[in-house]
């Protein structure tokens, strides 16, 4: 009897680890910058960057000295995701030193995020083969990089002809066994999201700009074309929009908007 109850007590300790191995914990850095952890694997989005935008939060000073010196959590990362090169998801020094402090690491991104790393970078011609970049186009494409899925498709930054020439990128990645949607700072164009058809991949989190769940194109976009099962918002301005939380909380009342820096959620 004895042996037993220990076979179904190893049984239960098993099963137990067995899903806490596969909860998916996203901790939020700054502005749309989120660290994504489960499974064994570790990715970064748009977290590498400096406070050159005074609205927005960026990394303290602690946060950075933690990610370059790989101190946990930020020790074996083994993707870094960059949605585009504007300086609150995005700085080069940072991007390449981190690359180049983590060996193991590797960079997904856009070509016009490539070329700023070799323009600015000085030391970038020891990075270039943990750089992965895609060109601009209209087809979603896959990569398989360091044991992780990344889904990956452009689409245009929010702000019309003025911001044309940005080349905004999504990212799908499958991390414990979930898929993580982060849209970074796309436009809210129904046409776009029609041709790119989220819904297929099943989305557990997605990762929207706060202002998609308080306007009415960005409520169609959510529960028309990507139909997460969970909804977080980014880029909320250090000035607090009450207005906008009271809207986001009548709309998605379970949705999470980051607001504190280091806060977790887990999936």
């Amino acid at each position: 009897m004895n042996l037993m109850k220990a076979f179904y007590t190893s049984i239960l300790i098993l099963t137990a680890f067995s899903i806490s191995a596969q909860d998916l914990k996203v901790t939020y850095i700054a502005n749309e910058g989120v660290l994504l952890e489960g499974g064994g694997s570790k990715a970064i989005i748009d977290a590498l960057f400096d406070d050159f935008y005074k609205d927005y939060l960026s990394p303290s000073e602690a946060t950075v000295k933690q990610m370059m010196e790989s101190s946990s959590p930020f020790d074996q990362v083994n993707l870094i995701l960059t949605t585009h090169f504007h300086r609150d998801h995005f700085e080069a020094n940072l991007t390449g030193n981190f690359l180049k402090n983590h060996r193991e690491t590797r960079l997904l991104s856009s070509e016009q995020v490539k070329g700023e790393l070799e323009s600015k970078y000085v030391d970038y011609s020891q990075i270039t083969s943990q750089i992965k970049a895609h060109k601009r186009g209209v087809q979603t494409l896959e990569d398989n990089i360091n044991g992780l899925k990344v889904y990956s498709f452009f689409i245009n930054h929010a702000g019309g002809e003025r911001t044309a020439h940005i080349e905004n990128m999504g990212f799908i990645i499958e991390i414990s066994g979930k898929r993580v949607l982060h849209l970074g700072d796309a436009d809210m164009n129904p046409e776009r999201f029609k041709e790119v058809d989220l819904t297929k991949y099943n989305i557990d989190v997605a990762l929207v700009p706060y202002w998609y769940m308080s306007s009415e194109e960005g409520m169609d976009i959510i529960n028309n074309h990507i139909k997460a099962k969970h909804l977080i918002g980014i880029h909320y301005p250090k000035a607090p929009s009450a207005s906008a939380l009271e809207a986001i909380k009548e709309n998605y009342p379970k949705a999470t908007v980051f607001q504190k820096t280091l806060t977790e959620v887990q999936y």
